[in-house]
Parts: structure tokens; C-alpha cells; sequence
């Protein structure tokens, strides 16, 4: 099998080996020392605690939310509650209450509900998937910034479903718009593999389809830095993250029979990917296009009343979809047939195609003056830089092969996320996405943010948009 090139297990190994790429942020301080990837985790976690500071006098407060879970023949919850008092803490949990589509999501009544409860002496342990952390940790900040002193925060990891778990940043919904706010990392990481191969298969499903998202949005952070957007972009995501699509290849059938030998792996990656965000103080380089259109296709979700699909699941596709326009701009973008004044819109027109665009989903409104607060920002940056896409469309030979190593072809892509049991069409999402939906997705994503994406080039260069959604639409929902 082969290995990865920084393995997370190994700690202080593992901090010491990456501080010496570059890019690595050496000024920060970075409280997250233990990474346990290990069979019977579960029975450390008095350890690990201990060694994360937390002291028996400490109370905890256990956050979760009402999903049941099984490890082998125990309720998984009960048991780590069990593990943890017979160890001497006393233990208080806290259940997240679900909305009326019968999911938690990341909003800020979960977080302030969560921060309530917290108090400076008490610890703090997650346990849960994406949203149940995402929600924890983020209240853990807020108080933190309250009283100005740490709070201990320990993640129980209950899937390999999303790089959450070790990210310094929380997606959080604002006006119905997903905005990913600072927030901070946990003391210490608990992968126990029975957990994660217990865990229901889509959630592992998930996992793969949010570390493919890799290839456009590493694409995509290139392309911000040759555009003027980032001051911070350096090779450190793709080394430390490896042969990241040849590793989910070669073990994609281990991972979709649940192999703990694969969970480890596949937890490892996770791992890596919220790091790599972290680091690098932005989500950029494993959240591009392909992310944005998923941010849109949640917020149709969310005004609509309709349940969300799994995050990972449904970033594979938008990046199946985003792969599948980067192949197309590659093969038939001519700068020479580009005119630089019309690449400039008006403020006023670009608003009012803002704010009429999410006017057809939302009447009030409120998320067309949300998304419009983030992309003015950026919009006027692409003016300010004026210069800078000059200098791309005259340096394009040389630009053009660099952008084609970081994204791969959709069907590899699709063949990568099949082998795992992935859906391989919307139609295939629980619940199901239609092309109209979609199609609004892939067209209007660039609107929502300050991130500059191909989507966004693509508006600017005044690509025929409509006709690229015709060609890659049907060819990338084939099995």
C-alpha cells in the first residue's frame, strides 16, 4: 500500500517533519498535538484527556445530536459516556435538537445554544460527524473570546464524512448563506476505527467525495494567486496531501468494505485536508467552484424547506461537474480572441444580476443582500487587478499546463468515487437533485462569494455558459 508522506499519527513527528515545507505558517500557535487513529480508541479517551489538560475536577459537557450510533454490539453514545465516568468525570450531555427536515445544521441558535452551557471550568468533547463538531467547536471560540481564556475541546470523530474535524474554521449558515467563519482547532483528535467502520457506509461515501473536491479547488487557488486574489499561496496542500487521488484509488474497494486498515487511511486524509485549509489560514485550497455550487444547491435547500444532501456526496458531483468545465476551458480558451474592456462590468449591472438571480428564490431578499455583501468585494478587486489578467492572458501558455496538474478528468474522477459506492448522478442524492436545480447551481455559484473561481472567469470572459452547462451536463450524469 502506499504511505503517506506525513503521517498525522506520528504527532510531534508529524508537526516537526511539515513545519519544514514551505508555506507552513511557523508563527502560529497551533494547540492540536494529538491525532489518534488506532483500533479501541474509544478506552484512551480518559488518557487522552488527561494529557489534553483536562483534570477529574473538570466537569465535561458531551455535545451530540439524537442520531443513534452503534460500535460492534454497544450504543456507541452511552458507551463513551460510560467510558468517561467510570473514569472519574462527571458528565453532562447536551442532545442538539433537529428543524423540521429532521437535520441539524450548522446555524448560530445550535451554537449559542451550545456556548450557554459552557462555563471556564468545564471541558468540552464532541461527538459526532461534520455539523456536530463544526457547531461545538465554534461555540468553543465564541466563549472563548468572551473570557479570554482557553477552553479544553475534545472531537470525538464518529464518521469519516468531512474535513472538519481538524479545521480552524467553521461553515456556518448567515442569512441562509453558508460563510465560513474563524474558528478555532480541537485539543485533541479520537479516531477510533472501529467507530468509523461502524458508521453508516454513505457518511464514508462522503468523506472520499469532500477530499475530490482537491481537484478543482487546487485549480482554482492557482488561478486566484495568477489573478491577484491571494497572498498566501505556496505548494504546501499539495505536499502535504500527497498522491492524494492515486491513494483513494488504490484503496477505494478497502474503503467501501470498511476495512480499519482503509479507515485509518481515510481518516488520515480528513485529517490532512483540514489541516491543509487551516495552514494555510483559507478553505481555498480544498473548496473552489465546486464547493460554491454545493453552498447554492444547500441554500435552495434551506429556503425551500428540503433536507440537505450529504456535504461530501453532493461536493463530488458539483466537482465531477467543475472538473468537466475545467477540461473544456483548457482545450478551447484563446486569449488572443479575448477583449479586456468588455472583461470589466459595471457595478450597477453585476448588482442587479445579484440580486435578481436569488430574488427568484428568495422574495425577501435577504440572501440577494447576503450574497451581494461578500461579491461586491470581489468584484471590485477584479478591477483593481486589471493588470494582473493582462499579464495572465499573455503568460496563458505557461499558466495553462500548471492549471491542468492540479484537476483531473471527470470520468477518473467518476471512476475514483463509483469504486467506493458513490452515486455517480444527482438524481442518485438523498434526496435527489433535478437538472433545473443544478443548472442553477453551476450558473450562479460564482455570485455568492468574494472567492474568485473558474466560474467566475468564465462570467468575466462572457463565456457561453449556457451551451458549456448543455455539454458537460448530460456527459458527466452517465454510469
Amino acid at each position: 500500500m502506499s504511505r503517506l508522506p506525513y503521517d498525522p499519527a506520528e504527532n510531534d513527528v508529524f508537526w516537526e517533519k511539515i513545519r519544514q515545507l514551505p508555506g507552513f505558517p511557523k508563527e502560529d500557535v497551533i494547540p492540536l498535538r494529538q491525532m489518534i487513529f488506532e483500533p479501541g480508541a474509544i478506552f484512551r479517551l480518559p488518557e487522552i484527556l488527561r494529557t489534553a489538560g483536562v483534570r477529574f475536577s473538570m466537569p465535561i459537557l458531551a455535545v451530540m445530536d439524537a442520531t443513534p450510533m452503534r460500535r460492534d454490539d454497544d450504543s456507541l453514545k452511552p458507551l463513551i459516556i460510560r467510558v468517561l465516568r467510570q473514569a472519574g468525570w462527571e458528565v453532562e450531555t447536551f442532545v442538539l435538537e433537529a428543524d423540521a427536515t429532521g437535520q441539524v445544521h450548522t446555524d448560530m441558535p445550535h451554537i449559542e445554544a451550545v456556548k450557554a452551557r459552557l462555563s471556564p471550568e468545564k471541558a468540552v468533547v464532541s461527538i459526532g460527524s461534520g455539523v456536530v463538531t463544526d457547531i461545538t467547536k465554534h461555540a468553543c471560540y465564541l466563549y472563548e473570546q468572551e473570557i479570554q481564556r482557553p477552553v479544553r475541546f475534545i472531537v470525538y470523530q464518529t464518521a469519516n464524512s468531512v474535513s472538519a474535524y481538524t479545521s480552524n474554521m467553521a461553515p456556518v449558515f448567515i442569512g441562509g448563506v453558508k460563510r465560513t467563519l474563524p474558528s478555532r482547532y480541537p485539543d485533541a483528535l479520537v479516531c477510533d476505527l472501529e467507530t468509523l467502520r461502524d458508521a453508516p457506509r454513505d457518511m464514508t461515501v462522503s468523506g472520499v467525495g469532500d477530499l475530490l473536491a482537491a481537484f478543482v479547488a487546487l485549480a482554482d487557488w492557482y488561478l486566484a494567486d495568477q489573478l491577484g486574489f491571494i497572498d498566501h499561496y505556496s505548494l504546501l496542500p499539495e505536499l502535504l496531501m500527497g498522491s492524494l487521488d492515486e491513494l483513494l484509488l488504490e484503496q477505494a474497494e478497502a474503503i467501501h468494505q470498511g476495512s480499519l486498515e482503509a479507515m485509518a487511511l481515510l481518516a488520515k486524509l480528513i485529517s490532512l485536508g483540514g489541516l491543509v485549509m487551516s495552514l494555510c489560514h483559507d478553505t481555498t485550497p480544498l473548496s473552489g467552484y465546486e464547493h460554491v455550487m454545493s453552498h447554492v444547491l444547500d441554500l435552495q435547500s434551506e429556503l425551500a424547506g428540503r433536507p440537505f444532501a450529504l456535504h461530501g456526496t453532493q461536493v463530488a458531483l458539483t466537482t465531477i461537474l467543475g472538473a468537466a468545465a475545467y477540461q473544456q476551458f483548457l482545450e478551447c480558451f484563446e486569449p488572443d480572441s479575448v477583449k479586456l474592456d468588455d472583461c470589466f462590468p459595471p457595478q450597477d449591472m453585476m448588482r442587479q444580476m445579484v440580486f435578481s438571480t436569488f430574488h427568484a428564490i428568495d422574495p425577501s431578499d435577504k440572501a440577494g443582500q447576503e450574497c451581494w455583501s461578500d461579491y461586491h468585494v470581489k468584484l471590485e478587486k477584479w478591477r483593481d487587478r486589471r493588470n494582473k489578467f493582462e499579464a495572465f492572458l499573455k503568460n496563458w501558455p505557461t499558466i495553462k499546463p500548471e492549471l491542468a496538474s492540479r484537476t483531473r478528468s471527470p470520468d477518473y474522477l467518476k471512476r475514483i468515487f463509483a469504486a467506493v459506492g458513490g452515486p455517480c448522478k444527482f438524481a442518485q442524492l438523498a434526496p435527489p437533485a433535478d437538472e433545473a436545480t443544478v443548472r442553477f447551481a453551476f450558473l450562479n455559484a460564482p455570485l455568492i462569494r468574494k472567492r474568485i473561481t473558474l466560474g467566475d472567469l468564465l462570467i468575466f470572459l462572457k463565456w457561453d455558459r449556457k451551451t458549456l452547462w448543455q455539454q458537460i451536463w448530460h456527459s458527466t450524469q452517465s454510469c
